[in-house]
């Protein structure tokens, strides 16, 4: 497989938003309401990923992953986010095809090394939906420390619970991402 990894530009626009809204149809079935689920949500997703394409925020690191031509993933990160966390890496989807490849993976020491050259010093967080398994699973074979869970206003309306996985610094996410 021949795997490229790029900067994400406006042209991805779609399908971000596509795989992205694919991916929490698949996985938070249960955790998100159906109503929510089953509405628009590619208009949803594409409203969200068109501000964040155009806003120029300096702090985000948006890679997408292609292969043959065919777009298989994205992350989204942002550098410094949180005075207390640090660096947060705010997306991570891989294309249902790709899934179990090692995408996941190449794409977190994507953004970590991005966000290492610009705050080495800072940690890494993010969350994850804790009802959300196989995530935490990945997270924690990653070396991310589940330091808190809380409640989080979902998409759709209701609270749900979410977990903050956290990494030291970029360079510690970055060993745990090799091969």
């Amino acid at each position: 497989m021949d795997l490229r990894y790029r900067r994400a530009i406006h042209h991805d626009l779609e399908a971000i938003a596509a795989l992205h809204a694919d991916s929490w149809r698949r996985t938070y079935r249960g955790m998100y309401s159906d109503a929510y689920l089953d509405g628009d949500l590619v208009a949803d997703r594409r409203t969200v990923w068109e501000e964040r394409l155009l806003d120029g925020d300096p702090r985000r690191v948006l890679l997408v992953a292609e292969t043959d031509g065919a777009f298989a993933g994205f992350v989204c990160a942002y550098g410094a986010a949180d005075e207390t966390w640090g660096s947060l890496i705010d997306n991570l989807h891989v294309a249902r095809a790709y899934q179990r490849l090692g995408l996941g993976r190449a794409l977190m020491h994507s953004a970590a090394s991005e966000l290492n050259e610009r705050h080495a010093e800072s940690p890494v967080h993010l969350w994850a939906l804790e009802g959300n398994t196989n995530a935490r699973t990945f997270y924690e074979a990653l070396g991310g420390r589940n330091e808190s869970v809380a409640p989080h206003e979902r998409p759709g309306g209701g609270m749900i619970q979410v977990c903050r996985y956290v990494w030291e610094r970029p360079a510690s996410l970055i060993a745990a991402c090799r091969p």
